[in-house]
């Protein structure tokens, strides 16, 4: 025998997927329709989820049930709120420094702010409350603070902390965890803002109660309000004490700077202010005067030396009267040059000029006495100026001191009148604005609303687990899919058919000619064995799968069922000993009378053919049953002479089609490939795995050098399900009614 079972075993197998190159027959190939454009991955998704739109749906509802349980769950909470209004910042600022004062009441409103919410006020209104409460419990105030219809529900605290802490209570011999628990509902519910960029702040409190909100909301302004008071009056009062204890000191001061004023002014008179400016005046006058004098007198003294110095050396007389300069002397001289030289003359010349060096020398001589007066009497002013000023310094030195004195004195006792209307009346620096009252409307939603935000939310993460179930989904669902996926065409696919059984097979196929069944049946047999019929040889088609209830028999039986249609004679070959449901159903409906032999005792010939065919003349198919259990297959096909007896059948039979085993189970649908002329690959779908698909579809492939054309079948396809992933293949055309 050419090639053993043996030697194919030992070869080595590929691990590439791609199948299509070696068994691949133009005979199995569909005509190729025009390429489509590739889906956009938008496209995809809305696919994806289209076709899973009743499920999303329904956890879409199941969403909005459970929100709208929660709502109807949940407490109605009320929220009260409180506004305060604080005080604008009064620092003297200018209109020109607008920003500074914003950046103050900034500043001021985040101070609030922080010790609103601070540790220390919210045990400051804790304890207030739980005075409140105890004095309410006691029955000692006329009014209660807290709602009469809230004492029976129980403790204000304890309906705090049950809000907060539904299933737990603080060890009652732990008051610091009942304390933090009690705080800890108080600042969940509460809540501190500032009103826009306003001076006011809201202080809102939720709760259950109405009543409760709004008593809280303003226990928590007024217990704050409060401690500002206290605090403001207690540095008031710190500085007023401070104050009083250093007044008598600074009137004792006042008291020692007038006495030292009084003092001097006695000791040393009074001064006149007006007589000081008269001798500083007089003093700048005689300054003016010494400075005048001694001028004329240079003057004079120059002159005088720049004549003596003319005559000493000689200098003819009429540059000497020249500098003398005097009329007088200049009519002299005219004269003597008129009348030629004349003693006479000459000598009046020089008597003149005597007289006026000596003219000249006296006026020098009276500047400079005028000059020595002066100065004397300068320094005689001098001395009245000096004890002028120094009365006047000492009186200017003690009455500042008093000024100041008294000044200090009196913004003191100015401090103290304010100081004591401050603690008389003190000023929080901010005041309420508005008291908080029991709230008519909930703060909380009703249950309604939160039904389409829960269906939304549901949808989407209905949607995301869509998404990902399809990315992890490892099935084949259309034509396109298998081919790329195994590496072979895919011939067509067999629509799904519930609860099927050998009667209501036969009806689809051979009485229903119309249905989708019949007609995707029909196409499939065509597309494997195209030159059945007729006046052209017989086939012989090799139905398998890779597991079982891949629809492996259902497709054998129907396309034998189909294959009656095309008018030969149809042979069955069961060679599958497990899925015999269907197979078992066909022999006891229409067979009349059931052979004893098997295709185990036909090829081992223990029999001849007619005795291992049992007739079906209902529906016109012979059939040959699976071998014994006592044959092993992989025997019987490994040592006859395969060529013998497919003559023979084919020489009988128009169309065989042989059921064989699953191929998980082993070689035999290996041997069995070169028994037959076409091998249809059963895949399901929306079930099989591709991995486990491939495999097979590997090792069919495996050993052998005889060509035979493979194809895929997807079966039990779900057409409206199909349809809905717009993929645009033969299942659309199956839905269409002929």
């Amino acid at each position: 025998m050419e090639g053993s079972v043996a030697g194919r075993a030992k070869r080595p197998r590929t691990t590439q997927m791609a199948v299509a190159a070696l068994e691949t027959n133009p005979r199995m190939r569909q005509p190729l329709s025009e390429p489509l454009e590739p889906s956009s991955p938008f496209r995809q998704l809305v696919v994806t989820l289209a076709t899973r739109k009743w499920f999303l749906l329904a956890i879409a509802v199941l969403g909005g049930v459970l929100a709208g349980l929660a709502g109807l769950a949940r407490p109605v909470l009320y929220e009260a709120t409180t506004q305060v209004i604080v005080d604008a910042p009064t620092g003297g600022a200018s209109s020109g420094s607008a920003g500074s004062v914003q950046d103050l009441l900034d500043s001021s409103i985040d101070d609030h702010l922080t010790m609103l919410s601070s540790q220390a006020h919210l045990r400051r209104v804790l304890a207030s409350l739980r005075k409140a409460e105890a004095a309410n419990a006691a029955g000692k105030s006329g009014s209660s603070l807290v709602p009469a219809d809230q004492h029976t529900a129980g403790s204000f605290l304890g309906d705090l902390l049950n809000r907060v802490w539904p299933q737990g209570k603080p060890a009652a011999g732990s008051p610091e965890a009942a304390d933090a628990a009690e705080l800890k509902a108080l600042r969940n519910g509460m809540r501190v803002g500032q009103e826009l960029r306003s001076r006011v702040i809201s202080i809102g409190f939720t709760d259950s109660s109405p009543a409760r909100a709004a008593l809280v909301a303003n226990t928590f302004a007024q217990v704050y309000i409060d401690d500002l008071i206290q605090k403001r009056r207690a540095l008031d009062q710190v500085e007023l004490q401070s104050l009083v204890a250093g007044l008598p000191q600074v009137q004792s001061d006042l008291v020692d700077a007038t006495n030292r004023l009084e003092t001097y002014r006695l000791t040393h008179g009074a001064v006149d202010q007006s007589a000081a400016n008269n001798a500083a005046n007089e003093r700048a006058e005689l300054s003016r005067q010494i400075s005048l004098s001694k001028a004329d007198l240079s003057a004079s003294e120059a002159h005088l030396e720049r004549i003596e110095d003319l005559r000493k050396a000689g200098a003819p007389v009429s540059a000497v009267a020249e500098e003398i300069g005097s009329p007088v002397l200049a009519d002299l001289m005219a004269r003597q040059l008129g009348a030629g030289a004349d003693e006479g003359q000459g000598n009046a010349i020089n008597r003149e000029m005597e007289q006026d060096i000596a003219r000249i020398a006296a006026e020098a001589k009276v500047y400079r006495a005028q000059v020595a007066a002066l100065e004397e009497h300068e320094r005689v002013l001098d001395a009245a100026v000096s004890d002028t000023a120094s009365q006047l310094s000492g009186l200017r030195a003690l009455e500042p001191q008093v000024t100041i004195v008294t000044q200090r004195y009196n913004e003191l006792l100015g401090r103290r009148q304010e100081l004591m209307q401050h603690i008389a009346a003190p000023s929080p620096g901010v005041a309420i604005l508005s008291m908080a009252w029991p709230p008519s409307t909930p703060k909380t939603l009703p249950a309604v609303f939160l039904v389409p935000p829960g269906m939304i939310v549901f949808g989407l993460m209905g949607a995301i687990f869509v998404m990902v179930r399809n990315a992890f989904n490892q099935t084949l669902r259309s034509e396109a899919e298998a081919e790329a996926e195994l590496g072979i065409p895919c011939v067509g696919l067999l629509p799904k058919v519930s609860g099927l059984h050998a009667k209501q097979l036969r009806d689809l196929v051979l009485s229903q000619l119309t249905s989708p069944f019949s007609r995707a049946v029909t196409s499939v047999l065509v597309t494997a064995a195209p030159t059945q019929g007729r006046g052209h040889p017989p086939h012989i088609i090799l139905v398998t799968s890779s597991v079982r209830d891949d629809g492996k028999t259902e497709l054998a039986w129907s396309l034998a069922l189909a294959a009656t249609r095309l008018g030969g004679r149809v042979l069955f070959l069961d060679l599958d000993r497990k899925d015999v449901r269907l197979t078992n159903e066909f022999r006891g409906e229409f067979s009349t009378v059931k052979a004893r032999n098997s295709f185990g005792d036909y090829v081992s010939d223990r029999c001849v053919l007619q005795d291992a065919v049992t007739r079906m003349p209902e529906i016109g198919i012979d059939f040959m049953a699976a071998p014994a259990p006592s044959d092993d297959l992989l025997t019987l096909l490994s040592t006859v002479d395969r060529s013998q007896f497919t003559d023979e059948l084919l020489s009988v039979y128009d169309i065989i089609i042989m059921n064989g085993p699953l191929g998980l189970g082993g070689p035999e649908t290996r041997l069995l490939k070169r028994w037959a002329d076409a091998v249809l690959f059963a895949v399901r779908w929306a079930r099989t795995r591709r991995s486990i698909a491939r495999g097979v579809l590997e090792s069919l492939r495996a050993g052998g050098s005889v060509s035979v054309p493979v194809g895929s079948v997807l079966t039990q396809v779900n057409l409206k399900k199909h349809a809905g992933y717009s993929l645009g293949n033969s299942a659309d055309l199956l839905l269409t009614r002929v």
